[in-house]
């Protein structure tokens, strides 16, 4: 999805892991990217940093992007395990279907690209499953980090495979870096 459209709100946002732009339709959360930088030494401790927008974004979608970026930050730091901020997905019927079976991925486990497909009712599509997610709007929110491979292997990650490898020992999926090699 292209949200360079005027209809969509962008407000960038760094933290101790990098630099973040969130994207808003209206007061919904509809993409979330991470640009990179060096991620946290200690996966628990994460700075409040104040954004880089603080008085760009006004009325309601300052209370939303309050809103996704405190609940960024806190989930960076191992703080909650759930994002609540309202979300659009965007995306074919199919691309939806695998983002909201993979929402659904309880913090701290994970689940393969088969048992995705599976859910959702394509027994054999895992690499659409892999194509969709690597496409997924909403990254960390949408947790497709969570998704790893059939064959005990991490499986790919659109922002890295050391960035998932970081995210899942956060929420104890895995119980180091090493493991999923």
């Amino acid at each position: 999805m292209n949200f360079d459209d005027s209809r969509f709100i962008q407000v960038h946002h760094r933290n101790v892991w990098g630099e973040w732009t969130f994207v808003f339709d209206g007061i919904k959360l509809c993409g979330l990217r991470f640009q990179g930088g060096k991620t946290a030494s200690s996966l628990k401790a994460c700075a409040y940093a104040e954004p880089e927008a603080v008085g760009k974004v006004r009325g309601r979608n300052a209370q939303v992007y309050q809103q996704a970026r405190r609940e960024l930050n806190l989930y960076l730091a191992g703080r909650i395990k759930k994002f609540t901020i309202p979300i659009k997905i965007y995306g074919t019927e199919f691309q939806t279907k695998v983002l909201e079976a993979t929402r659904n991925i309880p913090y701290g486990e994970t689940r393969t690209y088969k048992e995705i497909a599976e859910a959702i009712g394509h027994p054999h599509a895992e690499r659409s499953v892999g194509n969709a997610l690597h496409g997924n709007p909403l990254q960390v929110v949408v947790p497709c980090h969570r998704v790893v491979s059939s064959h005990k292997g991490i499986g790919g990650y659109a922002l890295g495979t050391d960035l998932k490898r970081k995210l899942l020992c956060m929420e104890n999926a895995i119980l180091n870096e090493l493991d999923l090699e």
